[in-house]
């Protein structure tokens, strides 16, 4: 019974829950970070799973250790898995291996590169977040615009197009089955603070079947 209580497994338990706890520390900072500088509400399953690939990344990290036959084994086990739920914004794809590799470095037993690279790099999203709020300006969108397929389309937003943007570029044109116009821009508003009246004016177009207008 002796031989079953000796110290060192009991050390190793204990370093080993504390790097399942430091991962947690980190995956909500990692979190925090996401919540802070998000543009919408952010999705609790989203955010939960954040701080639980961190956890478990690191639980992972320890389990391979130096061997490349469980890394394997590792791969094939979690290949399985597939995710239902499709990523829309390329940034929460950062935020994803922003948790994996706070958990990677924790799990590999590099805590001190864990700490520092998981707070230097959250201050640096939290400084390109206050730089897009307070120095560039807000005044760039996508705009989709359908036109009858009967309309020269050049007349039919022109006027309203050169009283509020100051740049413009057509990106895509197709026609539907329908034989709907549709067409694909870039643009910038002279004042940023019109964008309403702009897509009023596009969608009260008596030859403008439909308008979308989206901050890019």
């Amino acid at each position: 019974m002796l031989d079953l209580i000796t110290l060192p497994p009991f050390i190793e338990l204990g370093e080993n829950a504390l790097r399942i706890l430091l991962s947690f520390v980190l995956g909500v900072f990692v979190v925090l970070i996401y919540q802070w500088t998000h543009a919408k509400a952010p999705q609790k399953s989203f955010t939960d799973t954040l701080i639980i690939l961190c956890m478990l990344i690191s639980v992972v990290m320890v389990i391979i250790e130096d061997s490349i036959a469980r890394a394997f084994s590792l791969v094939g086990a979690l290949s399985i898995i597939r995710f239902r739920t499709a990523i829309q914004d390329p940034r929460d794809i950062g935020f994803v291996f922003f948790a994996l590799a706070a958990g990677m470095a924790v799990g590999a037993k590099k805590s001190a590169i864990a700490v520092v690279a998981t707070f230097l790099i959250g201050l640096i999203i939290l400084c390109m977040y206050y730089w897009h709020q307070y120095f560039v300006k807000n005044n760039e969108f996508t705009l989709e615009i359908c036109l009858p397929p009967d309309q020269q389309s050049e007349t039919v937003y022109r006027l309203i197009f050169d009283k509020h943007l100051i740049y413009e570029r057509l990106i895509d044109r197709r026609i539907k089955k329908s034989k709907i116009v549709e067409l694909n821009f870039r643009v910038k508003l002279a004042n940023p603070d019109e964008w309403l009246t702009f897509y009023n004016e596009l969608s009260g177009h008596e030859n403008i079947t439909e308008v979308k207008l989206d901050k890019k």
